[in-house]
């Protein structure tokens, strides 16, 4: 559907007891896309991390991103790779993937959401919007300031950081093409339940994504 708002999951092996576990739940309570990231592990370990969430996605429909290790997006055949500060530029990473990859950049600030989309990003993720655990001494962006960057690029935008299904409305009033999301599925106690409770959230906003993400099998 052209008008519904992208539902990312992010990995982290110490959200979870049995991350895998916990990914095919997501996967059933709404989430369309897995981004894969485990900055620590060896290639190896990220590769059959990756390979065995693939499977899953296929079974479910979704898509597979892998954070940063070009290298690793490409052996798995995955849709995307998603870059972060220190990963290679989008416009180098662009020349190592198959074409039609998807090349996403996280930003976290109007600057760098418009510098990535004028090099070539096709997409970017921008926070932390709201308090997080996972950068427990960050400065919060906002929704204004989230609001300003999907108005100011003409490629899509996902929110992360703190969001949950009690905040998801008001981020989907920005405008956003969607969510990323770890600790609020992955680190609950039924991720299906929660992920199902964020996807209600998002759908039920009256808004809709300025720019939406690709659908799953869909490339730019």
């Amino acid at each position: 559907m052209a008008g519904r708002f992208a539902f990312h999951l992010i990995t982290d092996r110490g959200a979870a007891a049995d991350l895998l576990g916990a990914v095919r739940e997501a996967l059933a309570g709404g989430v369309d896309w897995v981004q894969v990231r485990d900055k620590a592990a060896p290639a190896a370990d990220l590769y059959d991390l990756a390979r065995r969430v693939q499977e899953l996605a296929d079974e479910a429909g979704a898509g597979l991103l892998v954070n940063d290790r070009v290298d690793v997006a490409v052996a798995v055949g995955a849709a995307g790779v998603h870059l972060a500060r220190r990963s290679l530029p989008p416009e180098v990473a662009r020349r190592l993937v198959p074409p039609g990859t998807l090349v996403g950049v996280s930003v976290h600030s109007l600057e760098e959401a418009v510098q990535a989309a004028q090099v070539g990003a096709d997409y970017v993720t921008f926070g932390s919007v709201f308090p997080t655990r996972s950068h427990p001494g960050g400065l919060p962006r906002g929704l204004d300031e989230l609001a300003r960057v999907v108005e100011s690029v003409s490629v899509p935008v996902l929110a992360i950081g703190g969001i949950t299904a009690e905040n998801a409305r008001e981020v989907a009033a920005t405008g956003v093409a969607g969510v990323a999301v770890i600790s609020g599925v992955l680190g609950a106690a039924d991720p299906r339940a929660a992920a199902v409770a964020l996807r209600e959230a998002l759908e039920g906003s009256p808004a809709r994504p300025r720019v939406p993400f690709p659908p799953p099998g869909r490339r730019p």
